[in-house]
C-alpha cells in the first residue's frame, strides 16, 4: 500500500489535483465483477488488470522500464 501512495502523492504535488481526473482511469474500467466465495480470485483479477495497465502506453511511466 505504501509503495503506491508515494508515487501518487508525488504526482499529485507535481501536477496538482483535479477532481475530474479521479473519476476514471483509462484502461481499468473493464475490471469484471466476480462472484466468488474465496476473495482471492477477485483480488488476483484486479491485481493482474492493474499490472497489465502499467505495461501499456496509457499507464506506463516514461522512466519505468529503465528502472527494471
Amino acid at each position: 500500500m505504501k509503495a503506491s501512495v508515494v508515487p501518487h502523492n508525488f504526482v499529485r504535488e507535481r501536477d496538482g489535483y483535479k477532481f475530474e481526473d479521479s473519476l476514471t482511469v483509462t484502461g481499468l474500467e473493464d475490471v469484471p465483477d466476480e462472484q466468488s466465495v474465496c476473495g482471492g480470485l477477485t483480488a488476483n483479477t484486479v491485481r493482474n488488470k492493474v499490472a497489465d495497465f502499467f505495461l501499456t502506453d496509457a499507464g506506463a511511466a516514461s522512466w519505468q522500464m529503465s528502472k527494471i
